[in-house]
């Protein structure tokens, strides 16, 4: 079977105009798995077992990733196809494995951990927000039926805000065909031209665009470039949307350093970690001036999930004192990290360094984006500027508070 991408008449993208400023919309279309909910690193390690125990190291991890990113967005049967195609599977397997065998095989394992699934970071504020200020939205995803309830079990609230619930198996095609965001805008009422859609995936992306919607990508793969020829605006979370670009209502809850820079921090609900300080890449104090802090990831995955790669300020204990910290979560781009990590700052000169003992963070506000600097220098400005927001911002009342998480 030929990739669904490549079997696809693909329209002149060259031709379409992304930089205009699209016209004032009043529905939002929102896709599911990878844009409100955290389905892709469970999808990821479901699947990869499967293939792993029936090709064993004939394939290789990267292969396997590469081949679901590229798969992500579309429905499960022709996901698992896609998937199946590109890593001929049928040829390196150990017994015959196509799609609908891949599926499958899949299938019970991933129905039976749904529950496990978490809303992405910014979700429930989006959610709100949108509820809040009376905007229509529903919901567009390539997840069959049976599926949904399953993987909504744990979020009902959300889905039952929804004023439209468009799944994959109520149209022909799937995504990248427009159909699924056709049949949205007519049961919310408008023209597909009114409205937005907030998009994890290039397919997805593409889809919406086919039907003549605004886009905005949050992308959840690597390649933010396969974005561009479909989506109005790429940002990093959905804490960095911005809804008025789109003649929507704009969030009020950022809290801006009142400088005249354009600094501003996002209040979160407080996220506590703790754990002993372990050796990372040997970077901070060598070659930023920054000794950092590090905490092991895998040992706090639940806390790291539900935070946004990105910089965020709060407290620190440690040896039983109180610090102001700034930390960053994620890959680094400067650096290109291969792992995700916590770095915490703590904004305080010791004098020796502290491996191995207790720390504890709480988390308590979303400060940026990750970002990749053009020189050192520039990171090196751009850290101590978060140090400068921090120390501002933790004295606001919106945040000074947060530092009752500790266990004081």
């Amino acid at each position: 079977m030929e990739s669904i991408d490549r079997s696809i008449d693909r329209v002149d993208r060259a031709t379409r105009d992304r930089a205009r400023m699209p016209p004032k919309r009043t529905r939002v279309v929102l896709d599911l798995d990878g844009t409100l909910i955290n389905t892709e690193q469970l999808v990821d390690e479901v699947v990869h077992g499967v293939i792993r125990a029936f090709a064993r190291e004939a394939i290789a991890s990267e292969a396997i990733h590469d081949a679901l990113e590229r798969a992500r967005g579309m429905r499960p049967l022709e996901a698992s196809e896609d998937v199946a195609t590109r890593l001929n599977l049928r040829a390196v397997a150990s017994e015959d494995m196509d799609g609908r065998k891949l599926l499958s095989l899949t299938s019970p394992t991933l129905n039976a951990r749904w529950g496990e699934v978490r809303l992405m970071p910014g979700a429930e504020r989006l959610l709100e927000h949108l509820r809040a200020s009376g905007v229509i939205f529903g919901l567009a995803t390539s997840t069959p039926r049976e599926y949904l309830d399953l993987k909504m079990k744990r979020h009902e609230n959300a889905l039952g805000m929804m004023s439209c619930v468009i799944t994959g198996d109520l149209v022909a095609r799937g995504k990248p065909y427009p159909d699924i965001f056709e049949l949205a805008a007519k049961t919310l009422g408008v023209a597909s031209e009114e409205c937005v859609v907030i998009e994890d995936t290039p397919v997805g992306c593409d889809a919406a665009r086919r039907a003549g919607m605004s886009v905005i990508a949050v992308p959840s793969t690597r390649d933010r470039s396969a974005f561009e020829p479909f989506a109005d605006v790429i940002v990093h979370s959905l804490y960095d949307l911005d809804l008025a670009r789109f003649g929507l209502p704009p969030f009020t809850d950022w809290l801006s350093m009142d400088d005249g820079s354009t600094d501003a921090v996002l209040p979160i609900p407080p996220v506590v970690m703790r754990g002993p300080v372990v050796k990372g890449f040997g970077r901070g104090a060598k070659e930023l001036g920054i000794p950092t802090a590090n905490l092991d990831v895998a040992a706090l995955k639940f806390q790291v999930d539900s935070l946004a790669p990105g910089i965020y300020l709060g407290w620190a204990k440690l040896r039983g004192s109180v610090y102001e910290q700034v930390m960053s979560i994620g890959w680094n781009p400067f650096f290109d990290n291969a792992k995700k990590t916590i770095e915490p700052w703590l904004l305080h000169e010791f004098e020796e360094d502290f491996y191995g003992e207790e720390l504890e963070l709480v988390v308590a506000a979303y400060l940026r984006p990750e970002a990749d600097f053009t020189s050192l220098d520039a990171l090196i400005e751009r850290i101590h500027r978060d140090a400068a927001v921090a120390k501002v911002m933790l004295k606001r009342d919106e945040l000074k508070d947060t530092v009752k998480f500790l266990h004081l």
